[in-house]
């Protein structure tokens, strides 16, 4: 199965909208294809959320790793604008920049084939720190899911010890398979998949 994205992927045209309501005011949720001009911004924010993982890391752990001069926070690519700009650039996969009104507060990536990938087609998902418990991720996802209505199977890992990754996951609607330790990583990753039809995901 190959996903019908590359012409989008090439014209950075393709988006999607939805919103989220806090406290009195409802703002729009959308994602647009990310620019070369959005690497620096989503690397930043890229950093920053995976800063806050730590935060959910056995208390051992984060002993350990806050005592290292430059701990391995996660995968080696989150500080470094160069392969965010590879990323966005890559006919491998397709580089979603979520926005909330017009600031970007977080990115998405996937598989631009899902059948070249069926180990994990769903690469990565990330909220600015200072938007997160907005359900800002939750509408990002469902966004995900109508851009790609012919992805019979989601994949994806999360640290094993982020339960609240884990629980947002679940929420929306996968369920776990396997915890294995991935190379170059100090931490075990969960798995997942979504194998739900495309109108049950809709409505979650």
């Amino acid at each position: 199965m190959t996903l019908d994205v590359t012409n989008t992927h090439h014209t950075r045209s393709m988006s999607t909208k939805g919103s989220v309501t806090s406290g009195a005011r409802t703002r729009p949720v959308r994602l647009e294809v990310a620019r070369p001009e959005d690497a620096g911004r989503l690397a930043i924010i890229q950093a920053r959320a995976f800063l806050t993982e730590l935060d959910y890391a056995p208390p051992e752990d984060q002993r350990r790793l806050r005592a290292l001069e430059d701990p391995p926070l996660g995968p080696p690519d989150i500080m470094d604008v160069s392969q965010t700009l590879e990323r966005i650039q890559s006919p491998e996969c397709v580089y979603y920049k979520i926005l909330l009104g017009k600031h970007v507060v977080g990115g998405v990536i996937v598989a631009a084939d899902a059948e070249k990938y069926p180990m994990e087609n769903f690469w990565r998902i990330f909220i600015e720190p200072m938007y997160q418990n907005r359900r800002i991720g939750e509408e990002a996802m469902r966004q995900i899911y109508r851009l790609h209505p012919n992805v019979k199977r989601w994949r994806l890992g999360t640290p094993e010890f982020h339960t609240k990754n884990r629980h947002f996951y679940e929420r929306m609607g996968f369920t776990y398979l396997e915890t294995w330790q991935p190379p170059h990583t100090w931490f075990r990753s969960a798995e997942y998949e979504n194998v739900l039809p495309q109108e049950e995901r809709l409505k979650l």
